[in-house]
């Protein structure tokens, strides 16, 4: 029961933390059922230990996609943000 289903195993993002290079900006909504919260935040710690740039925006009460006005707005100023810094 409390063992990692083999699907979200093999599509866990973590598997791959020894490849990882690229500056990267991790947002995810509580709500979020499709990606599981704690995947998002393991991918962040890994990507802070090993001194990759990195930005973790979580948003309560949202879901897979940002809907909320306000919430909505700030993402896209973040994320304009993170391109302008990286592209």
């Amino acid at each position: 029961m409390w063992e990692q289903g083999k699907v979200w195993r093999e599509q866990n993002p973590i598997r791959f933390a020894a490849k990882f290079r690229t500056p990267m900006l991790l947002t995810i909504g509580e709500n979020d059922f499709r990606v599981p919260l704690n995947q998002t935040i393991e991918n962040w710690s890994v990507l802070q230990r090993l001194k990759i740039p990195s930005r973790l925006l979580v948003f309560p009460g949202e879901n897979h996609w940002v809907l909320d006005g306000e919430n909505n707005r700030y993402f896209f100023e973040e994320l304009h943000a993170w391109l302008r810094r990286w592209l």
